[in-house]
């Protein structure tokens, strides 16, 4: 008879019946580690951060944060969050050879504003600061009643528009975020047809 001893490394002994020594392995990782890494993920989602909405009737549409809220809120949104506000309906194209009263038609947008999960925006690496001064035209106390959120959305209109209609003479870093926060974006569709061997 062969009688063989296996010592477990350190570390990996556990209560719980195991299921293998890779299921042990698994068991040791630390929720503590993981929850200090989506603090630091976080960190970045600030103020002005251009972002696209993945979820939602406005997924694939452009916003920027207004204000986050890592901790969420003790009444109703316990998960983290931001305020937003982005474009529904982009400007359309315009050319020289166009008139001023179609330019202006062609060039006015239709904003939302609304509270997002953090799972479902995308981050890009554009940010709009002071040029957009969002935080004067949106306040959280305007969102809970329909006349004042309706009234908000009419000026922040008026800002997107008269961003886009006035745009920075010099193509620094803010004049690029500019554009393209009111540029669409464009889906390509992929059609794969399977080939029977």
């Amino acid at each position: 008879f062969f009688f063989f001893f296996f010592q477990a490394e350190d570390g990996i002994r556990d209560v719980e019946r195991s299921r293998g020594l890779g299921d042990v392995y698994k068991r040791q990782v630390s929720t503590q580690s993981t929850w200090d890494f989506k603090k630091i993920m976080v960190k970045f989602l600030k103020p002005g951060r251009v972002v696209v909405l993945l979820a939602g009737r406005h997924a694939g549409k452009k916003a920027v944060i207004v204000k986050q809220m890592d901790e969420g809120v003790k009444k109703g949104r316990k998960f983290a969050h931001c305020l937003v506000a982005g474009i529904e309906k982009y400007p359309r194209k315009v050319t020289k050879r166009m008139g001023a009263k179609k330019i202006a038609k062609r060039s006015k947008v239709r904003p939302f504003v609304k509270y997002i999960n953090y799972a479902h925006l995308m981050p890009t690496r554009y940010i709009l600061g002071a040029e957009l001064d969002l935080k004067t035209q949106i306040k959280e106390e305007d969102m809970q009643k329909k006349d004042t959120k309706e009234a908000m959305k009419k000026s922040v209109k008026k800002l997107f528009e008269e961003k886009y209609t006035q745009p920075a003479s010099a193509k620094d870093e803010k004049a690029v975020a500019s554009e393209y926060f009111f540029r669409k974006l464009k889906f390509q569709i992929i059609t794969i047809q399977s080939i029977n061997l």
